[in-house]
């Protein structure tokens, strides 16, 4: 859920400038861009500590859980977060820079059937897993788990996958051909009441794996009270955890970064618009910042924020008072998270909404937000400073405003309010800082983009210029949503849904930049993998994000999570997938071999022969039925217990299993 910077009074503007420090620079009025920093600046952070609860265990589902009888906020009409638009800039005078995307189709989609019968070239985009999830039945008239409003995110440990979408969450012990289901408005704990956090549960949700520490971290958001709402970090220790869900939790409000008296108006703030990424030493959570107003009594057509209830009696609609006032960037160390107790993040904030962390970091975290539709601002944090430095570059103009997509149907996916401008995608590798985001068809459409669009800007590591801008586009349908993930190469991959137009329905693609194209984004080598989609969404709402991460131990692989809509408009007619691509040269064995070595010291443990498991217990843990436990020469001090179907076998040497 997201809203608009609106304009709330002078004074409540002065008094966040004043609290919170923001260091704004005008851009340049040329329509002419420089590819150079044109302005830097630094700030210190701050600190605050949190203890943890639980740990925490609950039940698990065959099937996703019914959504609760109130409609849901997510759901809500939103209103736009786009950045001020510089004024010496036509937008007719804005035009593609890069060829179009064309997209490959396969003939009802890519086969859940992995297996080929003959070996494909190297570079053959490969899909090696692709599983739908449970779909969303209707019981008793209720819609359940799934929504239009998707938002999917995983992690994915091995044959370990943690799966969130707007409703629910759930979890495959089978790399992800089969899925159990959590129900998170009642898992803290599971007592059949609804979790009493704020306004409960609400509908953004979080995943991701930790490789160096074996965590697993899910975030969810809770709706907001009156005056504030929490953002709930788990965290699961081991695949053991995951599997038997398993949670040590931290709770986040806004007063942990500083906002605890709201001004003249507002009754409080809340968090919006979460995210994830790590560094080689350190956890990062991002997030908006709202006011929450309440109903005013004298004016009941005023609504509220976040909006919620508009009587009918308000013709026109009611004004919609939502606005961010600020983004917030938190560090915790992976170190304290893996100990299990105190935490002490520390944090950044100013009044640049919407911060998207790079992922791939690792000495130093990058992240971006927009200062107008010319210029964006690039931070940086070193893992060894306090400091939060930035720079200010200029490029070329992109469309703001209103997207539109009409499917075949009618429906116009693009279409929502919140559907804006702020970067979605985020990466650093081999040098290079990349953010992506959407923006609107040209106007009038003819004259450079007919349909709403994603742009790309790469820019240099080392000093934050410029290196080109482009844009993953084609004048048949429309590009949103992208998500990206840095690969053990160095490698990009991710998904980004496309649709609308005379012939397409909203669907999911996965696609690559890597050596076998010469790192090229636009255009996009991409492959749609939601079969054949039938329709659009009733409400024109598709969410707000992607996601893609790195499978481990196959790091050269990548696992991602897309929808579409078959049979139908609503909520029950979602269906989602989980997807495992890459190249031909990386097609996983058929059967895995996982490695157990007690002499490993790294902090690594994924069962690769580079970083084995250290005990035979998790690497049996590890395996499925049908793998191969390879385990090398040494001592092991434990007792075992074997009880899977698993091929033992030693690389040499003596492996002596020794009672503890």
């Amino acid at each position: 859920m997201k809203r608009n910077l609106i304009t709330v009074t002078f004074l409540v503007l002065a008094a966040v400038i004043l609290i919170f420090g923001a260091h704004d620079s005008q851009p340049s009025n040329a329509q002419s861009r420089s590819a150079l920093v044109v302005s830097s600046g630094q700030s210190e952070t701050r600190q605050f500590t949190v203890r943890p609860k639980g740990p925490l265990h609950s039940a698990k589902r065959k099937q996703p859980p019914e959504r609760p009888p109130e409609e849901p906020m997510e759901d809500f009409e939103e209103i736009r977060m786009d950045p001020p638009t510089d004024p010496s800039v036509r937008p007719e005078d804005i035009r593609p820079t890069s060829p179009p995307t064309v997209v490959k189709v396969t003939a009802g989609g890519i086969s859940e059937t992995a297996p080929k019968s003959t070996p494909q070239a190297p570079g053959t985009f490969t899909v090696y897993r692709n599983t739908q999830l449970a779909n969303a039945p209707v019981v008793s008239g209720v819609p359940l788990g799934s929504s239009t409003t998707n938002e999917p995110s995983l992690a994915s440990n091995g044959r370990v996958v943690f799966w969130t979408q707007n409703w629910f969450a759930g979890f495959s012990g089978d790399r992800g051909q089969t899925f159990t289901y959590i129900n998170p408005y009642d898992n803290f704990p599971a007592d059949g009441t609804n979790d009493a956090v704020n306004g409960g549960f609400c509908c953004d949700q979080i995943a991701y794996y930790e490789r160096t520490r074996a965590l697993t971290f899910w975030l969810l958001q809770y709706n907001p009270d009156n005056n504030t709402n929490t953002d709930r970090l788990c965290v699961a220790g081991s695949q053991s955890d995951v599997l038997n869900n398993n949670w040590l939790i931290y709770d986040f409000t806004p007063a942990n970064f500083g906002f605890t008296t709201p001004p003249t108006g507002a009754s409080g703030f809340w968090l919006d618009f979460p995210d994830m990424a790590v560094s080689d030493n350190f956890l990062y959570l991002t997030t908006n910042i709202f006011l929450r107003v309440l109903p005013n009594p004298t004016n009941p057509c005023a609504g509220t924020c976040p909006p919620g209830a508009c009587p009918a009696s308000c013709t026109g609609g009611c004004t919609n008072p939502c606005g961010s006032i600020a983004a917030v960037i938190a560090r915790i160390p992976l170190s304290e998270l893996a100990q299990g107790g105190e935490i002490h993040p520390q944090f950044y904030t100013d009044a640049n909404f919407t911060f998207r962390p790079t992922q791939g970091a690792h000495g130093t975290m990058y992240w971006g937000a927009h200062i107008s539709n010319t210029q964006i601002r690039i931070y940086r944090w070193a893992e060894s400073s306090n400091q939060v430095l930035f720079d200010n570059v200029n490029h070329n103009a992109f469309n703001t405003g209103a997207m539109t997509a009409p499917s075949p149907d009618g429906t116009d996916f693009a279409a929502f309010p919140a559907n804006d401008t702020r970067i979605r995608a985020a990466w650093v590798a081999n040098g290079v800082i990349g953010f992506m985001w959407n923006a609107p068809q040209s106007t009038p459409p003819a004259t450079g983009f007919p349909f709403p669009h994603v742009w790309v800007m790469r820019f240099n590591e080392n000093n934050r210029t410029l290196i080109d801008q482009s844009q993953i586009w084609n004048t048949v349908e429309a590009f949103l949503y992208p998500s990206v993930a840095v690969n053990d190469r160095g490698h990009l991959g991710g998904t980004i849904a496309a649709g609308g137009g005379a012939t397409f329905f909203p669907r999911a693609l996965a696609w690559m930049a890597d050596d076998f194209n010469g790192g090229t984004i636009a255009p996009l080598e991409s492959v749609a993998f939601t079969g054949n989609p039938t329709n659009g969404p009733a409400g024109n709402r598709w969410g707000d994000y992607l996601s893609a991460r790195v499978n481990v131990p196959y790091g050269n692989t990548w696992v991602a999570s897309g929808y579409a809509l078959v049979g139908g408009t609503g909520n029950a007619n979602v269906v989602q997938r989980f997807i495992w691509f890459g190249r031909e040269r990386d097609t996983p064995p058929a059967a895995n071999t996982v490695f157990v070595d007690a002499a490993n010291t790294s902090r690594y443990q994924d069962g690769s022969p580079a970083h084995p498991y250290r005990t035979v217990t998790d690497g049996h843990f590890a395996a499925m039925p049908g793998d191969t436990l390879m385990i090398r020469a040494g001592n092991y001090f434990e007792t075992p217990r074997l009880n899977k179907a698993v091929t033992v076998r030693s690389e040499g040497g003596t492996v002596r299993i020794l009672s503890p």
